[in-house]
């Protein structure tokens, strides 16, 4: 069944207010992600509730999955948003409402980088310390919609950085690069990903014990314990400072021992190169595809990071084919 036919409509949206007791309450429409999810702000006298309509592009099972996940990282001390009520043939839900401001907000408005990403990389702690193995189930890095959309970088930065039309050729020759490094790795320590971890999932939450509230959750995946780690700290859309960089990554890796730590940071340095070259290719696809010119005065920041990304012997077998097919990481794209 196609996403548009699976969309909740205004009626069934109300059945489902009503049928779990918010049918009085102010409905404040908050906009759609980048996943298309929808939300609202409910308040209904002193009761504040978000509703999550994960409807429109077929979503049941990222429900399925942010409802396991956030109780399992509840009851193991990440402080993930509570689900009141939810229907998993609709894709609904109301949902702890943690406030508007975001991590990325609170420093916006002064709150220190210290302070902001301390407490960021504290919560990634938490979250390896929650399990240390699979018990979740959950789908590998290799299964994921992250991994697969590591190919956009062939289909729409590459022609952009060669000035030529790519082929399948380009796609088969950039994945064996890839798993070519990859099989050049120690084995990779594993944990629990929040899979899209940046400052814009995390609220601050003062009045919270914990002090803030993790959400959007539902894509986790088993695979590199430092994955959301480097997702918070290259951030595409905003600069880390260096020094935050290192003492975060100190932070996070205390009591490694020093091949630990080699093995952490190998891992790190690839996988910073998925990330880096997956998003640029997203970000150029949704504003080609869907009119997200904004995203592009994020291209540069990545160029940059991919540009000393490429430095690290590590990944010479990427920057080998780079060079061999001329992709330039110093081109206007607009």
């Amino acid at each position: 069944m196609s996403a548009e036919s699976k969309a909740a409509d205004q009626g069934v949206i109300d059945q489902f207010l009503k049928d779990c007791g918010w049918e009085d309450a102010e409905f404040i429409p908050m906009g759609a992600d980048m996943g298309l999810r929808r939300y609202a702000r409910l308040i209904d006298g002193e009761r504040r509730a978000l509703f999550m309509d994960m409807s429109r592009s077929g979503y049941e099972a990222g429900l399925n999955s942010f409802v396991k996940i956030g109780a399992f990282f509840f009851e193991n001390g990440v402080r993930s948003c509570e689900v009141c009520n939810y229907d998993l043939d609709m894709g609904l839900a109301l949902i702890e409402d943690f406030g508007d401001i975001s991590f990325g907000d609170a420093r916006r408005d002064g709150v220190s980088d210290v302070d902001i990403y301390h407490k960021a990389t504290e919560v990634l702690i938490q979250i390896r310390k929650s399990a240390s193995d699979n018990i979740l189930q959950l789908n590998g890095y290799e299964e994921t919609l992250i991994r697969r959309r590591l190919e956009q970088f062939v289909d729409y930065y590459m022609p952009i950085g060669t000035g030529r039309v790519t082929t399948q050729a380009d796609h088969e020759a950039f994945q064996s690069v890839m798993k070519e490094i990859e099989k050049t790795l120690p084995p990779c320590p594993m944990g629990i990903c929040h899979a899209d971890y940046h400052l814009e999932n995390l609220m601050w939450c003062p009045s919270l014990s914990e002090g803030y509230g993790l959400i959007d959750f539902q894509d986790a995946f088993w695979g590199f314990s430092g994955y959301d780690l480097l997702n918070l700290l290259e951030d595409a859309r905003q600069t880390v400072p260096e020094d935050i960089k290192s003492e975060m990554k100190t932070l996070f890796c205390e009591g490694m021992s020093a091949q630990e730590r080699e093995t952490f940071d190998a891992w790190y340095v690839y996988l910073s190169a998925h990330f880096h070259f997956r998003v640029i290719g997203l970000f150029n696809k949704f504003a080609k595809e869907h009119g997200g010119v904004e995203f592009l005065a994020h291209i540069p920041r990545l160029q940059n990071y991919i540009t000393n990304n490429l430095k690290n012997p590590i990944l010479k077998p990427l920057k080998d084919f780079i060079e061999t097919n001329k992709i330039s990481f110093d081109c206007q794209v607009s």
